[in-house]
């Protein structure tokens, strides 16, 4: 068999998802050093892969260019004669472009949707030994020998971005070397979204109570609510809504002691940093793969008939209660993060 030179991995969005493949990366790295070993993602999420060394190229998908953007992401990579393709994505457009670029063999990530759907259509649960989505990204790859390093996942942030995020803290009153819990209060969905009234009492607490400055952290659609926050509580706190990319974000999280956050994408990044979280966890369950990994990490979550509802979340509630959310107390959440805070 011809040995294998170049390698593809195809996985656009969301920002959770790509920061749960540098496990994958990092093993493909292991076990081909010298491989060419590239990857394709939306634009608006490739700076995550400045973080991520073992990447040799990196392919970005313009999601406004529609169909044609496609197609000229296809010629790029039928230039480059892929000896694999590990589609880690599994939609419509990774299957076009892994099937018409001329690769030698494709692979593709196993979704697990009749077993996802019996879950949250009938709470009937065939998971039996729920799986972490990033052991499924590398199973993906064993048959070319890839196997899992035990090292979870990993983010490795670049100087230049460390830099320039120590430096912004240190102008706004943040000492980037001293404690720092990293809240962030976003959601991609409203039934995953814990209530801005109960992050404001949160960080009040957190401050009266632990000897730790605190960032908000999110996109510039938090902008709003965590400059609220901020401007509501005493002590050391600022705001970075909508000031960092991703790879500045990665940053920040990596000087933080912990982060608090809903199911997103930067509780993943973080736990990528070695810095444990609190996850406020209500519409999607462990079953599906995405709670944390670390052994210091905890969820906060209530026990409800309703869920699971959803895999990805969505913007209203099937019961019109939103209560797993609703009824995770901000007294739960302080108490697992004051645990965490005080074994570090």
């Amino acid at each position: 068999m011809k040995p294998i030179q170049k390698i593809l991995v195809f996985r656009l969005s969301s920002i959770g998802d790509i920061v749960l493949t540098t496990a994958l990366l990092r093993n493909l790295r292991s076990t081909y050093p010298d491989a060419q070993i590239d990857f394709v993602v939306k634009r608006q999420f490739a700076a995550i892969l400045q973080c991520v060394p073992y990447v040799s190229h990196v392919y970005q998908l313009d999601s406004t260019a529609g169909v044609k953007g496609l197609f000229r992401l296809r010629r790029k990579l039928s230039k480059q004669h892929y000896d694999v393709v590990l589609d880690i994505h599994k939609n419509w457009r990774s299957t076009f472009i892994s099937y018409t670029i001329g690769a030698r063999k494709v692979f593709r990530f196993v979704k697990h949707v009749c077993k996802r759907y019996f879950l949250i259509r009938w709470k009937l649960d065939a998971y039996n030994v729920p799986r972490p989505v990033y052991l499924r990204f590398i199973d993906t790859a064993k048959k070319i020998g890839v196997v899992d390093d035990g090292k979870k996942t990993e983010l490795v942030v670049p100087e230049y971005a460390q830099q320039i995020v120590d430096n912004y803290l240190e102008d706004n009153g943040i000492k980037p070397h001293k404690n720092i819990v990293v809240i962030c209060p976003g959601a991609s969905f409203t039934n995953k979204q814990w209530s801005d009234e109960n992050f404001l009492e949160l960080t009040q607490k957190i401050l009266k109570q632990l000897p730790t400055q605190v960032v908000l952290l999110g996109g510039y659609k938090e902008k709003q609510i965590c400059e609220t926050i901020a401007a509501k509580c005493k002590g050391t706190v600022l705001s970075v809504a909508g000031v960092f990319d991703l790879s500045q974000s990665a940053a920040l999280l990596n000087r933080a002691q912990l982060t608090i956050a809903n199911d997103t994408g930067m509780l993943h990044m973080s736990e990528s940093l070695n810095v444990p979280v609190v996850g406020i966890y209500g519409p999607t369950v462990r079953q599906f793969g995405y709670f944390p990994i670390l052994e210091q990490s905890r969820v906060a979550q209530v026990e409800l008939e309703c869920r699971p509802c959803t895999k990805m979340g969505m913007n209203y509630c099937p019961q019109k209660t939103f209560a797993c959310m609703n009824l995770i107390t901000v007294e739960t959440v302080l108490q697992l993060a004051i645990k965490i805070f005080n074994s570090k």
